[in-house]
């Protein structure tokens, strides 16, 4: 299934000049793992009153009818990549927590560059923080790949959303010293504070994956996983390989789950290891599959199971008998693999390409798809709420933000949907809204950046 999605294509700024930063007032420097070359200092000062652009897009159910603010193209310019991707070509992330992320390149005199980066009340669309990374005439070079200044959108340690900046500092030679270069990580909260900053040689870490607040440095299949973090902490290094972290679920480093092949009985069960130590948390073979999994259990065939993320340290293990596609969900413990609801039975289709979840913000209702279609069912009580018929479409979770809306894409075509029957409120979305953990929305458009507070449908 291919998701359409509002993309914003990223103008990497090349560079190989001083990051500094422009502002109000200072704040101590950050010199952990390294220390930080430059100094960079921050404001949380209003910004001047913004244009009003008009949204000229479709009314999105769900949201208020008029935005709460905007910013018109030119002060929106663009907005942020991925951490956790090596592939930083995409910048189409808009929030961050209960704020806004916007990016920014301007031309300055003598030909010199400003990559800017602001973080944005959700709520009003006050400046609570603004990073300038000034970068020297001439060196603007396109074969300079490696000389970048890169917003993304990570987590930091404990799970909360965070923003991510990553940039090249070069100092040219002067003297009897040669000419060097540093790659420089910092993190940030939604608030503007900082978290954490490190520093390294060349362009080190300008496409490595961050995750939780760590650099994450995967070798191959086989071979173990070196987690840096940025900032204060201890390095952690793990048995666990590139392919093995693809399904890391619960907090901090989470757990990863290995293979455990048996064929006598039949089975593919599972191996849930502590990504931090290594140690075995448990194995689907010592757990009690849903019963409508049991009863197909023999002495000859035993069962299959698959871990898969859900938040916080609760994960979703998918049951089935070895072979079959007949399966059931159930929400476990990540750390015990207790259960804690048996959701409904999904017919799975062999293939995690077509994977999607949205979770409510209570946790207490979530859409799955992992397999012929999408399922909606309360994770409290394991009830079924609704499910996608055999001659509908494809539906795609995307959003389930708590307004009674259900934002998917149906065969890759942004939608709303009644989140309790899926009912169909509007199709063709062009620009699908984005969500604050604090109750707004985030459009991004040819015309500028729109914020509309949710409500109820």
């Amino acid at each position: 299934m291919n998701r359409i999605r509002t993309t914003v294509a990223l103008g990497l700024v090349l560079s190989a000049g001083l990051v500094t930063g422009c502002s109000g007032g200072a704040e101590p420097d950050a010199k952990p793992s390294g220390g930080e070359t430059g100094k960079v200092t921050e404001s949380a000062s209003a910004s001047a009153a913004p244009k009003t652009p008009v949204f000229k897009g479709k009314p999105v159910p769900g949201l208020a009818a008029k935005p709460a603010w905007s910013l018109a193209r030119d002060e929106a310019g663009n907005c942020a990549g991925k951490a956790s991707v090596k592939d930083s070509s995409r910048n189409d992330i808009c929030t961050v927590g209960d704020a806004l992320i916007v990016t920014s390149y301007t031309n300055g005199p003598d030909g010199t560059g400003v990559f800017t980066a602001r973080l944005l009340d959700a709520e009003t669309g006050k400046l609570r923080k603004k990073l300038d990374f000034v970068h020297p005439a001439g060196d603007g070079r396109p074969e300079s790949a490696s000389a970048v200044t890169i917003a993304q959108v990570g987590e930091w340690r404990d799970g909360s959303p965070a923003l991510l900046i990553r940039s090249r500092v070069d100092t040219p030679a002067s003297g009897l010293k040669k000419a060097s270069s540093q790659t420089v990580l910092t993190m940030y909260a939604p608030s503007g504070e900082k978290l954490g900053s490190s520093s390294f040689d060349e362009d080190t870490h300008m496409s490595t994956p961050v995750r939780n607040g760590y650099i994450v440095d995967a070798s191959s299949i086989g071979a173990g996983t070196t987690f840096t973090p940025i900032g204060d902490g201890e390095t952690v290094t793990s048995e666990a390989s590139a392919f093995d972290l693809k399904g890391t679920v619960g907090s901090g480093l989470g757990y990863y789950s290995q293979p455990d092949i048996s064929y006598q009985p039949s089975a593919d069960w599972l191996i849930a290891k502590d990504v931090r130590t290594d140690n075995k948390a448990w194995t689907s073979e010592d757990l009690t599959p849903p019963a409508a999994i049991a009863k197909l259990v023999t002495s000859d065939k035993a069962t299959s199971a698959r871990l898969m993320p859900f938040r916080g340290d609760k994960a979703l293990l998918e049951w089935s008998s070895y072979g079959d596609s007949e399966a059931v969900i159930t929400l476990i413990d990540v750390k015990s693999g207790r259960r804690l609801a048996e959701g409904p039975a999904i017919d799975t289709n062999g293939t995690t390409d077509d994977d999607g979840l949205a979770v409510s913000p209570d946790g207490k209702t979530a859409v799955v798809q992992y397999g012929k279609g999408a399922v909606a069912w309360n994770t409290e009580t394991g009830k079924e709420l609704w499910r996608q018929a055999d001659d509908e479409v494809t539906i795609g979770p995307g959003d389930l933000p708590g307004n009674g809306v259900l934002y998917a894409y149906l065969d890759g075509i942004g939608a709303a949907l009644d989140a309790d029957d899926k009912k169909l409120l509007a199709s063709d979305i062009a620009e699908m809204p984005q969500f604050t953990t604090n109750g707004y929305a985030a459009i991004h458009t040819s015309e500028g950046l729109f914020v509309f507070a949710t409500q109820p449908v």
